[in-house]
């Protein structure tokens, strides 16, 4: 079912980005951005706590209009944490996620978004001699604001949830830095 869901996701998304690259003006605005974050993320097992790690990523996306926008992330773990219970080393070894987001401009510099979609990534840990891994695709969705402090650089705070399964989750808090070009 994951896999359907995955594929059909990214079905839309090309269909939705294709026409609209093909029909783009010459003008220095093309709606494109790419940006950074740094990620604060926790991943919490309900019987064993959690594991607080950092991240960092990069995004590529396209504003078709002033209240939607496609993108596209790509991340991996900096620090890993240990969880309990025998769990030592937890690591978020990469993600990889595609989005639609909502956005709502509330002035000409500050804009609140929603964003849902789909992330696939891969967890690392180990317990005395064991190492264990697991890659799973799932749901993402999360809010977040934008601030323009230039005519082309904005910072953003957001709050998204990567993974949510039985008896765990993967949430990241995040400030970053976009560019429209």
């Amino acid at each position: 079912m994951k896999s359907l869901a995955i594929a059909t996701f990214a079905a839309c998304s090309i269909a939705a980005v294709a026409p609209a690259h093909a029909q783009q003006s010459q003008s220095s605005q093309s709606g494109m951005y790419a940006g950074a974050n740094f990620s604060a993320v926790s991943y919490e097992e309900s019987s064993r706590g959690t594991a607080n790690l950092t991240a960092i990523g990069i995004k590529l996306g396209r504003e078709f209009n002033p209240n939607f926008a496609v993108e596209g992330r790509l991340g991996t773990g900096i620090s890993d944490d240990n969880l309990g219970g025998g769990v030592n080393g937890v690591s978020l070894d990469y993600y990889l996620g595609a989005y639609a987001k909502g956005i709502l401009p509330l002035s000409p510099r500050i804009g609140l978004y929603g964003l849902a979609g789909v992330t696939y990534g891969k967890l690392s840990s180990s317990g005395g001699s064991l190492r264990l891994s697991s890659a799973d695709a799932d749901f993402s969705y999360g809010f977040g604001m934008d601030f323009g402090i230039g005519a082309t650089t904005a910072l953003n705070v957001e709050w998204m949830r990567m993974f949510e399964g039985t008896g765990y989750n993967l949430d990241a808090v995040s400030v970053g830095l976009n560019f429209r070009f």
